[in-house]
């Protein structure tokens, strides 16, 4: 007998060590080993002999799975105690623990023998099986077991004896047998509560009985316990348990239909429920009535993602994060460019970006940074052009409203001119919006942009009723986008004294601002976007304080009030302004402020007094249109803030839809106005996404995996794997993934 020794040294063999020197020992003809090992994994299978002698293992302190996958011809003795997964799938050996087995002893027999003199663990003997072809497998236990034993049985024979267990409730532990549909278990002791699979057999019958007779004696002469053979062998103290037969298990139940089954017992929503949505209909293995007529629709993105939906410039956001996901990081870029000429200038930095605001993954963690993707856009040449019309059209004003249209028309192969009154473009962008929020070199580099597609500019041009009439005449059609600038005023006792927003800005952009608020208090009267544009100019002007007052809660959007209020505005309201007298404000309500400078930040209105008058006004001031920007005069169309005060994306976005209008009207197209719904969130699944509520997002480019695809194939294929009937599949088309829907599969609705 060969003795192999796994520790000296104050070192520790690895299981693949000793496993190589008993190959090793076998190799030079041992057959014998006597092993002190210390923790060592599957000792003692699966091995065999290539002469066929029997092989013996007598170990000490083995670890997990001793005889595992054991072969028959196989002994293997363990001198005391053995952790999890003895026998596991024994296929023939005799295994002998002269004391407690872990848990799972025995699962997944198959043949041979099994003895643990002592107590075996949780799950013993679970999924024990018999092929017919060889004999049983057996596991006789000399105490009792731990819960779950036997559950799933298929097959074998399981003795557990119940020595010195007479303080448990139950010698095979809670839940025995779950599962179990065949073999058999003798059990010497109290039993809890079996389950409705198997029943319990309390007389022997002979040959039971012969079978307990015969093996006894070994089993207790291989534990070492033979003395144990006459109180062990006392014939009314055993039952046994077996499985129930099909025949019994369905007597007296009625067959429950299967809307029966899946209204009461199947998973509520059914299996993937959180996938899709079960219509609670069964379809039958061949279609017949109206299931004949279903066949599968891919209803890829027939709603607008949140973002998509919330931007008033329509940009698919959702597409363009697609496409960073596939690393088509050049087309993601320049797929803006068709809705916006300005992504640095007004995505990346004056937008307060509702796409962001309207994110489904913010309700995860942080909303996709589309907002700041624009500024990637910033540089990139103009798309190429469609070639040349030979029409020619006219653009009345120079903001972001008339600049879009612009772009949107020379793209189109049509010639455009812009009309502009100052002696710059840009609008309010290049006038009013502070240097500091808004770079004049980035509206300086897209404006190029624009004119690089031969967009032609007539600067320090003065509208009037008759040249307009000469415009209206002299081109193909006329978009009018001239803003607006007259700052409306507030009927109160001194107001004479205050200042507009509009020239408080515009001022102090040029460098000249139109008062001096060094050491000053300043009081805004206004909280939305300008007015907290007011206040930001203030503070870097030198205020000593600065207060902005509201009639009702402030519109401006978060961002803008966050940064003003941490250069220390103070924000208040209700408050409606009654009289500004001896450096006071006061109110109808409330104690008056300390103002040295008021200036009214409470919006502008357009002068349209060069129209003529069969020109439809609202309230007199703004421009009559419709959704397409069209007048009453089919040949004129308004947009921006001429027509309706807004954002800088509302007029970007009226631009492009005016533009496109007209092209249609004057190249003799249809054209029409065709928003896709928002997606319902109750059709969003978020449980595939995992949050990251410690990794703030800095990088938009590498944005693709947290973008959550609403509404749009994300390529995850769950709908190809889960598809009852297989009428799915994918394939590559053009180099992108696709689905098809395969005509030859039987046809279902889903």
């Amino acid at each position: 007998m060969k003795h192999l020794s796994t520790y000296g040294n104050n070192k520790r063999k690895s299981t693949q060590v000793l496993l190589q020197e008993i190959y090793a020992g076998m190799n030079a003809g041992e057959t014998e080993f006597e092993i002190d090992a210390s923790g060592q994994h599957d000792i003692g299978g699966p091995l065999w002999d290539d002469d066929g002698r029997a092989l013996k293992f007598i170990v000490r302190n083995p670890g997990q799975r001793v005889g595992s996958m054991g072969m028959s011809g196989t002994e293997i003795v363990v001198e005391g105690p053995a952790p999890a997964d003895v026998g596991w799938l024994n296929a023939g050996a005799t295994i002998t623990i002269k004391g407690d087995g872990g848990d799972t002893t025995g699962h997944c027999a198959a043949d041979g023998v099994i003895y643990v003199g002592g107590r075996a663990g949780t799950r013993t003997g679970s999924l024990m099986k018999h092929d017919p072809a060889y004999n049983p497998p057996e596991l006789w236990i000399l105490k009792n077991t731990g819960s779950f034993p036997f559950e799933f049985m298929g097959g074998g024979i399981a003795v557990v004896c119940g020595f010195d267990s007479d303080d448990f409730d139950s010698v095979i532990g809670e839940r025995a047998c779950i599962g179990m549909v065949g073999g058999t278990v003798y059990v010497r002791g109290a039993i809890s509560k079996l389950p409705s699979n198997v029943k319990l057999i309390e007389t022997l019958d002979e040959e039971d009985w012969k079978f307990l007779c015969d093996g006894m004696p070994k089993f207790l002469d291989a534990v070492g316990r033979p003395d144990l053979l006459d109180p062990m062998l006392i014939h009314p103290e055993w039952r046994k348990i077996i499985a129930k037969s099909y025949e019994e298990l369905q007597r007296g139940k009625k067959r429950k239909s299967l809307g029966e089954f899946r209204a009461n017992r199947w998973i509520q929503g059914g299996l993937f429920g959180d996938v899709v949505q079960d219509a609670g209909e069964v379809v039958p293995l061949v279609a017949m009535g109206d299931h004949r007529a279903y066949s599968p629709v891919w209803n890829n993105a027939v709603f607008a993602a949140p973002c998509e939906y919330a931007c008033p410039s329509d940009i698919p956001t959702q597409d363009r994060i697609n496409l960073l996901r596939k690393g088509k990081i050049r087309e993601s870029l320049d797929l803006v460019l068709k809705y916006n000429p300005f992504p640095g200038s007004v995505c990346g930095a004056a937008c307060p970006n509702p796409c962001m605001a309207s994110c489904t993954r913010q309700t995860i963690d942080f909303a996709v940074l589309a907002g700041p993707l624009g500024k990637y856009s910033m540089d990139l040449p103009a798309p190429v052009a469609d070639p040349h019309t030979g029409k020619r059209f006219a653009v009345i004003g120079s903001g972001v409203g008339g600049l879009s249209a612009a772009w949107q028309l020379a793209l189109k192969g049509h010639t455009v001119t812009i009309f502009e009154k100052d002696v710059v473009l840009g609008g309010k962008m290049m006038q009013a919006i502070p240097h500091n929020r808004l770079e004049k070199e980035i509206v300086q580099t897209e404006i190029k942009r624009i004119l690089a597609l031969g967009v032609q500019v007539q600067l320090g041009a003065d509208i009037t009723r008759d040249y307009f009439e000469e415009i209206r005449d002299l081109y193909d059609g006329v978009i009018i986008a001239t803003g607006a600038h007259a700052p409306r005023k507030l009927p109160f006792p001194g107001s004479d004294r205050t200042y507009s927003a509009l020239e408080f800005l515009t001022s102090s952009n040029a460098g000249n601002p139109i008062v001096s608020v060094a050491g000053k208090s300043v009081v805004v009267v206004g909280a939305g976007d300008v007015g907290m544009d007011a206040c930001t100019t203030a503070w870097r002007n030198g205020a000593a304080s600065v207060i902005a007052v509201d009639i009702q809660q402030p519109a401006s959007s978060s961002r803008e009030r966050k940064e003003a209020m941490e250069l220390g505005t103070q924000v208040k309201w209700p408050l409606s302004v009654a009289e500004y007298n001896d450096g006071q404000l006061f109110f109808k309500e409330g104690e008056p402020l300390n103002a040295d400078v008021v200036v009214v930040a409470v919006g502008e209105v357009p002068d349209v007094s060069w129209l003529p008058e069969n020109y439809d006004r609202v309230k007199n001031n703004w421009i009559a249109a419709d959704e397409y920007g069209r007048t009453r005069d089919p040949k004129v169309f308004a947009v921006g803030d001429v027509v309706k005060p807004g954002l800088l994306t509302q007029a970007i976005g009226m631009g492009r839809v005016a533009a496109l209008a007209l092209h249609a009207q004057v190249m003799g197209e249809k054209f029409a106005l065709e928003r896709k719904k928002q997606i319902p969130q109750d059709r969003l699944k978020l449980i595939y996404f995992t949050p990251r509520v410690s990794m703030c997002p800095t990088d938009p480019l590498k944005e693709g995996d947290r973008c959550i695809s609403c509404g749009t194939c994300r390529d995850c294929n769950i709908c190809v794997f889960i598809c009852g009937q297989n009428a799915i599949s994918r394939f590559e088309h053009r180099g992108s993934p696709a689905a098809q829907l395969r005509a030859s599969r039987p046809r279902h609705k889903y």
